[in-house]
């Protein structure tokens, strides 16, 4: 399959990669980049960096990156096709595929299996809204506050109480069941092998990963069925611990504000958000994993956990904030009262109320935590002994200064202990610099750089190469290759040369992509930020060529040099003659060289 090139550029010119990239990634203003933390790999010195100029990014830890398809293809692992598709749908630009004869045209079981979702569910929302069947469980949505816009906007289904109504819809479709099954979207008999609907008789809530493609399904009875919830079972294109309920709605806000709420069912994010709360996901049922961590930590250093207020829920905001305090976030409790979740108290007390709540009842995790064991403390010896440790411990993992003294502050009066002398035992834990925000890994230049006079020249003329193709052509044949000290200079002049013999137009992010080699684009990332933005004069491009060719005379030379002595050494008259001829020769052509 090939996707027409116009359509290719027009996408690209509509998706700004710093827009595209601070979706994945919380960057920060940097010089003319943006930098943050690598998605690609785990790190906790920021050393992903975005040219909004250049219109690309690039890792100098795992070295990944380039243009902004190659950024979606890399996160996403997506191919290319998939990439310009996404951006396309962002961007509202159709991208019509056309057949070759070497392509199987035929969209990837994922693809697929995403398609099956979104088309079921359409039906699954049109039952809901219009048809009788699905009055029942409509009139329950409203009872539990849910309005029209709330419904649509999520496309809250139904899904009617028949066994075979996905399964007939997919059939008529032309998928194959045993994908559907392999989607989660219908069961199987293990006895005779047929397929049945997964969902009946039951309110579909679309699950969407953090794209916002539908890849999975929670059912809620409305009735005394058992269970409440049934959700998707794990899939190619569903797993728990990748997904974070209403995370692709949510990923602005959690940027802006620097944090994300973390609370415990959809439910209560829907309420939550409709509540004016646009920063709230939710985990599938499950703690967090890795993968949530590893993705939250992209987009922000704050996290406010706000779990039911029973037993159940005080132990996983326990266990949970203990998780991501551990891993430098700075973590808060909202703790709501007589045992209640967020759907609950708005229901009973309103959207004002509770964001007011939400607001002035933020705590630190870790004077929650202590907060827990207060009774304990001031009347047992022992546990004042072993809490006042763990709170050592605890505050010593607060990244943020401001909030770490406060946390200590408040701590002392509980331990009837001065502030100055608990920060002490704090700070002696985890010497300071260990707070201390991390600055960008600066390029490793000594790695290929050698920083004398005949680099100095390559590296401005290849830079003058590189912003004038005019430069380039009126030039370049007064170079050749080997006059290149630095090989990385070298391979770049080589692939610029060939780049200009076949592309009229000249940006930086496609001579990236066009760069096979990591280290290869990291010179060339170097070489556009090198200071030389003027316009250069012809007899300046001449200086540079001439220092470059000097070293060439200069280098071959000196070689010369090394083989008439070893002739001298060993008594070989004929051989010191003709070495001096070439030493001569070689010195007549550089003097005329510089003439």
């Amino acid at each position: 399959m090939r996707i027409p090139q116009n359509t290719i550029e027009e996408i690209k010119q509509q998706s700004d990669i710093l827009d595209i990239v601070s979706e994945y990634v919380k960057l920060e203003k940097r010089g003319r980049n943006y930098i943050g933390l690598c998605p690609f790999h785990d790190e906790k010195t920021p050393s992903f960096t975005v040219s909004e100029d250049k219109q690309i990014c690039h890792c100098f830890g795992c070295k990944k990156g380039g243009n902004v398809f190659q950024f979606i293809q890399e996160i996403e692992n997506i191919s290319f096709t998939e990439a310009v598709q996404h951006l396309g749908e962002r961007v509202n630009i159709k991208v019509d595929i056309e057949e070759t004869n070497d392509d199987m045209h035929i969209a990837s079981d994922d693809l697929k299996m995403i398609q099956m979702h979104e088309e079921i569910l359409s039906y699954y929302h049109y039952l809901l809204k219009k048809t009788v069947e699905g009055e029942q469980a409509l009139n329950y949505l409203y009872e539990r506050g849910f309005t029209d816009d709330m419904i649509d906007a999520r496309k809250i289904g139904f899904a009617p109480d028949s066994s075979h109504f996905a399964t007939d819809f997919m059939e008529k479709k032309g998928y194959d069941l045993q994908l559907g099954y392999e989607a989660g979207i219908l069961s199987r008999n293990d006895t005779d092998f047929n397929y049945y609907d997964r969902f009946r008789n039951r309110i579909i809530f679309p699950l969407a990963n953090a794209q916002g493609r539908i890849v999975g399904y929670s059912g809620r009875t409305y009735t005394e069925q058992e269970p409440k919830y049934l959700n998707s079972p794990e899939s190619p294109i569903f797993q728990k611990r990748k997904l974070l309920y209403n995370l692709s709605e949510a990923r602005k806000s959690i940027r802006q504000k620097d944090e994300v709420i973390l609370l415990e069912g959809f439910m209560d994010v829907i309420k939550a958000d409709d509540a004016g709360l646009k920063n709230v996901v939710a985990s599938m049922g499950t703690q967090l994993s890795n993968e949530h961590i590893t993705f939250l930590k992209k987009l922000c250093s704050h996290v406010t956990l706000m779990f039911d207020g029973d037993f159940a829920g005080i132990e996983a905001t326990m266990k949970t904030g203990q998780q991501l305090l551990q891993q430098q976030f700075n973590v808060y409790v909202v703790q709501l009262p007589s045992k209640m979740d967020p759907d609950e108290y708005i229901m009973k007390y309103g959207a004002e109320k509770f964001n007011s709540f939400v607001n002035t009842e933020k705590k630190a995790f870790v004077s929650f935590k202590l907060q827990q064991h207060q009774h304990e403390i001031q009347n047992n010896d022992l546990a004042y002994e072993k809490y006042y440790h763990m709170f050592v411990e605890d505050a010593a993992l607060i990244s943020s200064h401001i909030l770490r003294n406060k946390v200590v502050q408040n701590a002392s009066e509980l331990f009837k202990v001065s502030a100055d002398s608990l920060n002490k035992e704090v700070e002696s834990v985890h010497p300071q610099q260990h707070f201390e925000q991390a600055g960008p890994i600066p390029i490793q230049t000594t790695q290929w750089m050698q920083h004398n006079k005949y680099e100095k020249a390559e590296r401005a003329i290849l830079k003058h190469f590189i912003m004038d193709k005019e430069v380039f052509l009126s030039f370049y044949q007064d170079i050749d290759e080997t006059d290149f000290t630095n090989e990385y200079f070298k391979r770049i002049f080589i692939t610029l040369r060939e780049f200009y013999s076949k592309f009229d137009s000249f940006t930086m992010s496609e001579f990236v992509t066009y760069i096979d080699h990591d280290i290869l684009k990291e010179v060339l990332i170097y070489l556009w930020d090198y200071p030389l933005n003027r316009e250069p004069y012809e007899n300046e491009i001449a200086d540079y060529i001439q220092v470059m060719t000097e070293h060439r005379y200069s280098e071959s030379i000196e070689s010369l040099h090394e083989k008439l002595r070893e002739a001298t050494r060993v008594g070989d008259i004929a051989s010191q003659k003709y070495f001096l001829e070439m030493i001569v020769n070689k010195n007549r052509a550089r003097l005329k060289s510089q003439e």
